[in-house]
């Protein structure tokens, strides 16, 4: 599967996520090169799909957050 063809398959929602975590570790100086084309072709995909870039990475913010917090709970109660 060719990754045009991956990305296009994946939800908005974690398509967010992937274009949230390559923003974290392209900002931690982290495979650079490699993720630099990663995010081109997760911003191709968006574009497709009529999504801003800025929300891209609200949506994947918003739930690595949400994934965090349930995570931290679930941690808390045992």
């Amino acid at each position: 599967m060719s990754r045009t063809n991956f990305y296009k398959k994946l939800s908005t929602e974690l398509l967010g996520c992937f274009y949230f975590y390559i923003h974290k570790n392209i900002d931690k100086g982290i495979n650079v090169n490699t993720l630099l084309h990663e995010k081109a072709f997760i911003e191709k995909e968006a574009e497709k799909r009529g999504i801003s870039l800025i929300e891209l990475r609200i949506i994947g913010y918003w739930i690595t957050q949400k994934e965090k917090n349930l995570t931290k709970n679930e941690k808390d109660q045992n």
